[in-house]
Order: C-alpha cells, then sequence, then structure tokens
C-alpha cells in the first residue's frame, strides 16, 4: 500500500498523519511545544509501523509550510524535505493557516503572533479570500464582531476565545494536488512573514540567555563577527563566568542578536553585542544595551562606567555608540590578533544617567 505522510508541527501541537488516496487512514496529535523535534521522527515511525509500512511505502509528504513558530515551522519542513529527497517523491506544501480551515465555511485562521498580534488567514473551501498577514489582535476582534458568519478557526486560547476547525490532517491530505505541489522541494522554505520585519512592524523581547539559545547564538557569532566566541567560550559565558551576563533578543520565538557583559565593582565592560543581519538598523541593538544600563543601575554598589573596545575600521559601530554617549578615550594598538587597533570607548553612567 502507497500512501502519503502527513506533517505539521507550526505551533504547539505535534500532527503527524498518514493519507491514502486524500483520505485519512491515521493520524497523532498532541501539544509538544518546543518539543516536536524530538518526537516527531519517532512519531512517524510508529505509525508507520502501526500499520505495517515502512518509509518507502511513502509515496508523497504534504507538510505546512507556515507561518507560526519561527522553529516549530521548520522542523516539519526540514523533515519532509529530508524524505522526499531520499524517497525521491514529491512535496506539497501548504499554509499552516490553510490547514485550521472549517470545511465548506468562511473561515478566519488564526494563530498567536505574539506581541498582541496574529497570523491571519481568511478561507472558503480552497479559495484564499484574504492573503496570510499579521493583524493587531484588535483588529481581528473588531473583524470577528463585523463577520458573525465567519467561523475562527485555530487555538484561541491567546484572544479568549474557543476556536473551532482542527482537520489538520484532512487539510493536508486534501492539497495533495498541483496547486500545492512543491517544484523546487530542497529549496523550499519556511514563510515567516518577514515583510512584517524589514518593516519593523514586531517585538522583540529581551530575556537572559538560555543554554538551548547556544546554536542560534554561535551562528550569529560567527556570521558577525570578525573574531567570534567558540562554542566553549559562549557556554562558559553563559553558564560560568561569575561576573559574565549573557542576554538574548529574541522576535517570535527566534533569537535575532545577543549582549555578553561582565559587572565588576563600579564599572561594566561589553565583551560581544551583535544582531542578526537582516535584523540590524531596527532598534534590537538599542534594547540589548538599554538592558545592560538597567542591570548596572540596578546593583547594589553603583556602577560608574562602562568600557568596551571596538575595531578601528568599525566605523558604524563607533557611531552606534557614540549615539548612545560613550566617548572614544585612546587608541589601543594592535589590540586584536590580526594586528588591528582597538578603539577604547567609555560611558560614564554617572554623568550621563
Amino acid at each position: 500500500m502507497k500512501v502519503a505522510l502527513l506533517l505539521d508541527s507550526s505551533e504547539k501541537c505535534l500532527t503527524v498523519g498518514l493519507s491514502e488516496n486524500g483520505k485519512v487512514i491515521d493520524f497523532i496529535q498532541y501539544e509538544a511545544w518546543q518539543k516536536q523535534s524530538e518526537f516527531m521522527v519517532n512519531e512517524i515511525d510508529g505509525l508507520l509501523k502501526k500499520h505495517s509500512l515502512s518509509r518507502s511505502d511513502i509515496e508523497a509528504v504534504s507538510a505546512s509550510k507556515g507561518p507560526g513558530s519561527y522553529t516549530g515551522v521548520r522542523i516539519a519542513l526540514t523533515i519532509a524535505k529530508t524524505i522526499v529527497f531520499a524517497l525521491q517523491v514529491p512535496l506539497y506544501l501548504s499554509s499552516s493557516l490553510e490547514v485550521l480551515r472549517e470545511k465548506g465555511k468562511p473561515s478566519i485562521c488564526l494563530s498567536n503572533a505574539r506581541g498582541k498580534r496574529s497570523y491571519v488567514g481568511i478561507y472558503e473551501g480552497q479559495k484564499c479570500l484574504t492573503p496570510d498577514s499579521i493583524w493587531d489582535n484588535s483588529a481581528v476582534m473588531a473583524y470577528l464582531e463585523e463577520h458573525p458568519d465567519v467561523v475562527p478557526c485555530g487555538d484561541l486560547g491567546y484572544l479568549g476565545l474557543e476556536g473551532q476547525g482542527n482537520h489538520i490532517c484532512e487539510a493536508l491530505a486534501e492539497n495533495i494536488n498541483e496547486a500545492h505541489l512543491e517544484s523546487n522541494s530542497l529549496g523550499a522554505r519556511p514563510i515567516y512573514l518577514k515583510d512584517d520585519y524589514q518593516k519593523g512592524n514586531f517585538k522583540t523581547i529581551i530575556r537572559k540567555a538560555m543554554p538551548s539559545d547556544i546554536y542560534a547564538l554561535m551562528e550569529i557569532c560567527a556570521s558577525s563577527l570578525h573574531s567570534p566566541y567558540t562554542e566553549e567560550q559562549m557556554l562558559y559565558e553563559m553558564s560560568s563566568n561569575p561576573v559574565a551576563n549573557v542576554y538574548s533578543a529574541v522576535v517570535d520565538s527566534q533569537v535575532v542578536g545577543f549582549i555578553d557583559f561582565m559587572i565588576t565593582f563600579d564599572s561594566a565592560t561589553i565583551c560581544l553585542i551583535a544582531v542578526k543581519e537582516e535584523f540590524r538598523n531596527k532598534g534590537i541593538g538599542n534594547l540589548l544595551l538599554g538592558q545592560m544600563l538597567k542591570d548596572c543601575r540596578s546593583q547594589a554598589e553603583p556602577v560608574e562606567f562602562v568600557t568596551l573596545e571596538v575595531r578601528e575600521s568599525n566605523v558604524n559601530a563607533q557611531r552606534f555608540y557614540k549615539k548612545h554617549k560613550f566617548e572614544a578615550v585612546t587608541v589601543k594598538k594592535a589590540y586584536y590578533t590580526d594586528g588591528e587597533n582597538a578603539v577604547y570607548m567609555v560611558r560614564s553612567i554617572i554623568n550621563n544617567g
């Protein structure tokens, strides 16, 4: 028996299903927030075994591609791409909002985009009435009041609503058609609605870095810094250095920047600060620096000044620090291992607030 594999991990739930000729024959669905990557492959194998099937019996994969959780969206899509490449079978991709729709009824499909916003797509049957986008939750509530005949679909507890429609596997099975066929399965990319990121329409959370951030932090280091930390150094700063403070900047569950600084007695030192390229010039560096200053001001023993070194060639970084009241004090000759000079900069907290 040849079957299609159905996958979704775009939000809190892990969904794995099997279909034959467009009809779902079995599925597994349960909440596995931030655990989908640990369970999904085992659930696929378990479901296949239950029906006396092997991976070679899979003739197609139908998966969701976002929008949704930054990490969650990637899990199902990455597994789907790996399987279709290994088996040389077709890949069918659907909007993770589209698969929430109530069959045969106009549906507003919603998921939590954080920051008092929602991912929104409006569908009726196979027809998309309003393309997936990000709305303020107030706009969602106003739409629902104005359109009482439209069915709200999804996990809507964050809006204080009871959503309908949980037919993800049925929708994924129905979408095994020409309209959803991915012509370049290896090049398939998730949908994050990044246009909104480019416009700065997102909420950034600054929090203490966690061990689970390590891979994202190392990626930012490698792509942003001339002399990045090794993984061992980063873990030491996060977990073992008693005077270090590492904070992550997070947008929609994605780590997009970080700062590492040390506070010792009456002074603080910025060791590293970096932001992913596509999120630069959007105020994230300001927020990271602001968190450092907040920590400095909360110390029992007042922190009087903050210091840092920056490459002499890094004019943009020097401009950023000067905007934040840092002053160039001196040049440290051949400070970096490649022989480049460093500009030593200081900000007085006592005098500049």
